[in-house]
C-alpha cells in the first residue's frame, strides 16, 4: 500500500504519522525533541522519528512532509532560523533525504494547517480559503484556486500585515502588525503594561499581583467576568483581527475564512468586534454577506495532516 509521511516539528514534541493515500492517518508516533542538547540531537531524533512510520518497502513511499516554524526556505528545503530549535541555515530536506529516504517536502507551521484544514477540515469543498490561526502569535494559510500560495516561499504571513503603523511593537521587532494586538503574546503584553501603569483590573486579584502571570487566558477569563480593562483589550483585539479580515476580503476574495487557534475560544467577546469590524471596513456587503468565516476543524494533528497533504500536493503539482 503506498504511503505518506506526516512530520511535525516543535521545540518541545516531534510527531510522525503514516497517512495512506487518502490522507486517512494509519499509525502515529512521537518523542520529546531534546532541543537544548543541541541540533545534531535534535536531527537524530527527527530521522528515528521519521523511521518508525516509514512503510515496510521503500517501495511504498511516495514522500516525507514535514511541517517546520519559520523562516524557512520551502523551495530549497532549507530551514533559516527557527526560534525555538537550535538550528539556523540548515538543508533539512536533503538532510532527511540522505537519512532516511524521500522525496521530502517542507513547508511552514501556519501554511500547512491551512492546507490540512482545506484537505480535510472546515475548508473542504471550497475553492479558495484563507486559514489564520490566532494563538501566541497570529499565523495564516493561503489556499487560491486549490493550491498553496507561498509566493518566494515566505509569503502567508498574515500576522505581520500592517493594521496600525502608528501602534505598538511586535515580537519580530516592527510597529503596528496585527499580531501585536490581537495575538495571545500582544494581549498579555498590552494588559501587563496597562496595569503596571496603574490601572485597576480584577486581573491584579487573579495573578495576586504577580504581572508576569499575566496571559491571554488570564485576559479572557477576566474579559468574560466583566472586567472594563480586560473587555476593552479583547475588543480592540476583535476590532484589529476584524479589519485585517475585511482587507483581506476585498484582496483576495476568498470562498471562506478558517480561523483556528487557542484564542478563538474567547468566543463572542473577541468575535463580536471582529464582525461589527468588517461590516465597517470592507468596501461593500457583496465581500462578507455570502463569506463563512468557519472555526477549525482539525485540532491537535492538524500539522500531520499538513504535512501529508503538501506531499500529495507537491506530487501532483
Amino acid at each position: 500500500m503506498q504511503s505518506v509521511i506526516g512530520v511535525d516539528v516543535g521545540g518541545t514534541l516531534l510527531r510522525s504519522a503514516r497517512f495512506d493515500q487518502n490522507l486517512t492517518m494509519i499509525e502515529r508516533f512521537e518523542q520529546s525533541t531534546e532541543a537544548h542538547r543541541g541540533s545534531d540531537v535534535v536531527i537524530d531524533r527527527l530521522a528515528e522519528t521519521i523511521r518508525q512510520a516509514l512503510p515496510e518497502s521503500p517501495d511504498d513511499l511516495m514522500g516525507i512532509g514535514i511541517v517546520l516554524p519559520g523562516p524557512l526556505d520551502p523551495e530549497n528545503g532549507i530551514l533559516i532560523a527557527p526560534p525555538n530549535l537550535p538550528i539556523k541555515d540548515y538543508p533539512i530536506a536533503q538532510q532527511m533525504t540522505e537519512m532516511v529516504g524521500g522525496p521530502v517536502f517542507i513547508g511552514n507551521d501556519a501554511d500547512l494547517a491551512g492546507l490540512a484544514e482545506y484537505s480535510l477540515g472546515a475548508g473542504r469543498g471550497y475553492r479558495s480559503i484563507v486559514y489564520i490561526t490566532i494563538s501566541t502569535g497570529i499565523g495564516g494559510g493561503l489556499i487560491l484556486d486549490g493550491k498553496l500560495h507561498t509566493g518566494r516561499g515566505q509569503g502567508g504571513e498574515i500576522g505581520h500585515m500592517v493594521v496600525d503603523p502608528d501602534g505598538p511593537i511586535c515580537g519580530c521587532g516592527h510597529y503596528g502588525h496585527l499580531e501585536a494586538f490581537s495575538s495571545g503574546t500582544g494581549i498579555a503584553r498590552i494588559a501587563s503594561e496597562r496595569l503596571r501603569e496603574g490601572e485597576p483590573s480584577l486581573i491584579h486579584e487573579m495573578v495576586e499581583g504577580d504581572l508576569s502571570r499575566v496571559t491571554a487566558k488570564v485576559v479572557g477569563n477576566a474579559a468574560k467576568q466583566g472586567d472594563p480593562l480586560s473587555v476593552e483589550i479583547i475588543t480592540n483585539a476583535g476590532r484589529y483581527l476584524g479589519v485585517h479580515i475585511a482587507s483581506l476580503m476585498m484582496l483576495i476574495n476568498p470562498d471562506a475564512f478558517v480561523l483556528g487557534g487557542g484564542l478563538t475560544k474567547i468566543g463572542d467577546l473577541l468575535f463580536n468586534p471582529m464582525y461589527e469590524a468588517i461590516r465597517k471596513y470592507a468596501m461593500h456587503p457583496r465581500y462578507w454577506e455570502n463569506t463563512p468565516i468557519l472555526p477549525a476543524k482539525l485540532g491537535a494533528d492538524v500539522g500531520l495532516v499538513g504535512a501529508a497533504a503538501l506531499v500529495k500536493m507537491r506530487l501532483e503539482q
